[in-house]
């Protein structure tokens, strides 16, 4: 028969304050989530990503994962929270974290060494990984606790990881109650990523002064679909408008599709 866990209030804590019932084995609650602030994308992802679990932003290079994970981190710390951003390919912009309104005096950046670690594969026999390093140094940053959110970029080439890595990155993000996002090309996480957000560039925009003049470069439509949801609905769309220029004219509506919500002085990687 399923377990129940009550979590009693702190002697502290508002005594008006109701007691968390949920069952033994859904210990991370449903509602403690983190919004991107970008009204079409947190309603397909139910609200944002779920604190204490692993989710994914999986996509080409170009297709705005930076962008989207920016955002995610520009939440927590305009919410008062401190983020961090790992990364192994030294491409970490400030500008980009901060163009999203972020506080970079909240956000801990992390580049580590890229050079390729063993680790046991699939099939049990030692491979070289080279994001090794780069998840240990996530599991070191989740232990330290007091983190709202850890953003792991994994970049362009990376291998699925094997479960033994996954496991414990999924384990460290329960026990710190941490929203932790990885950003890689294609899911990496297997069945650890509580949530996989698919973003695909549509197409890209360009603009006109007079009919005259040189065409400007605006943006790129970039689409957003949940492929995997342990905790909400699957199958989600949105549309979304990167724009370079935060006074560039709104993006006009693509054909056949659906009403696009614009990222303002946002990159695109």
């Amino acid at each position: 028969m399923p377990v129940a866990v009550v979590i009693l209030r702190k002697p502290d804590s508002d005594p008006q304050a109701p007691a968390s019932v949920f069952r033994g084995h859904e210990l991370t609650l449903k509602h403690r989530r983190l919004g991107s602030g970008i009204a079409a994308l947190d309603a397909i992802i139910d609200g944002g990503i779920v604190r204490g679990r692993v989710s994914e932003i999986v996509g080409p290079v170009g297709a705005g994962r930076t962008t989207v994970a920016a955002r995610f981190v520009s939440a927590a710390t305009r919410a008062g929270e401190v983020a961090a951003w790992i990364e192994s390919t030294r491409s970490f912009n400030p500008g980009d974290i901060t163009a999203g309104s972020a506080d970079l005096n909240r956000v801990l950046w992390a580049s580590v060494d890229d050079r390729r670690k063993l680790a046991l594969g699939f099939s049990g026999r030692f491979r070289r990984y080279r994001f090794s390093s780069v998840f240990k140094a996530a599991e070191l940053v989740l232990k330290a606790g007091g983190f709202g959110l850890v953003v792991l970029d994994a970049g362009a080439s990376v291998a699925p990881l094997p479960q033994s890595i996954a496991l414990r990155l999924a384990r460290e993000a329960e026990r710190s109650g941490a929203a932790v996002l990885v950003v890689a090309p294609y899911r990496i996480c297997g069945t650890f990523a509580a949530l996989s957000l698919r973003l695909e560039r549509i197409e890209a925009s360009f603009n006109r002064l007079t009919p005259a003049s040189p065409a400007l470069f605006d943006g790129f439509v970039i689409r957003a679909s949940t492929v995997r949801n342990k905790l909400g609905r699957t199958g989600g769309r949105a549309m979304i408008c990167g724009a370079v220029d935060p006074y560039a004219p709104s993006f006009a509506r693509p054909r056949g599709q659906e009403t696009a919500a614009p990222i303002r002085n946002a990159s695109n990687a």
